[in-house]
């Protein structure tokens, strides 16, 4: 009868713990305390995605311990993991913190702008990137041995993780993802969702002889796709 009980719980426990609904919650700005409208809300365990409204409103479909990344123009992006309190209240406060507030002025002083104001407003955005600060966008002077390849220790952490493997596949498939990834220029997605740092993103693509230019003004979209291609011939030269 008590394993009974026990089974019983555990099967009600993992049932809840599975169902997905909607959850909502609000973005502010940290430091003003104002909502953040068109903040971009990315569910990693599903990939479904939202937007929020002027008012920093979102809802999405999640289950408890998804993962959630915000992110928005002007903030340092956020993962957030839906508890199982935010599961049944349905509702949370979000606040993000706005990249003035983390910005060392120094770093925008020393950045190579091009002029064109569509691509410098996308290199500010990329001023907290440790690389970005240690070469900037005209050269890359690398300081790791030359005689190894930096991508062996990328693959064999993408290999180990099978599960990233198949989400990768299904990214592809995910329309609305797409269309947010291509609209952002951070790189913040595509660690997210590759599940490697921003510096081995770096390392990647300059080993796979892509240009200085497009590593630091493509999209994030181009950029996933050059991550994967570049992983892929990887793969095929080992």
């Amino acid at each position: 009868m008590r394993y009974f009980a026990v089974l019983l719980f555990t099967l009600f426990s993992v049932s809840i713990f599975a169902q997905e609904k909607n959850i909502k919650g609000i973005v502010f700005s940290e430091l003003s305390y104002q909502p953040e409208g068109k903040a971009n809300i990315v569910n990693l365990s599903s990939l479904k995605v939202a937007q929020t409204e002027n008012d920093g409103s979102f809802s999405i479909p999640a289950s408890v311990n998804d993962t959630l990344h915000i992110s928005s123009e002007g903030f340092r992006s956020l993962k957030i993991k839906v508890t199982n309190d935010w599961y049944k209240e349905g509702k949370m406060n979000i606040y993000i913190k706005d990249l003035s507030t983390v910005l060392d002025e120094v770093v925008i002083n020393t950045l190579k702008l091009t002029g064109i104001l569509s691509i410098d407003t996308k290199l500010i955005a990329l001023a907290d990137y440790p690389y970005y600060r240690d070469f900037g966008a005209t050269g890359f002077t690398a300081n790791y041995n030359s005689g190894l390849n930096p991508i062996n220790g990328i693959y064999n952490a993408m290999k180990r993780n099978s599960r990233e493997t198949k989400k990768i596949n299904q990214i592809r498939n995910e329309v609305e993802l797409i269309e947010v990834m291509k609209k952002k220029y951070d790189r913040e997605m595509v660690s997210v969702l590759l599940n490697i740092s921003k510096e081995d993103i770096v390392k990647m693509l300059q080993r796979c002889n892509h240009s200085e230019r497009f590593i630091y003004t493509a999209n994030d979209y181009q950029i996933f796709n050059a991550v994967n291609e570049c992983y892929e011939n990887y793969k095929l030269g080992k």
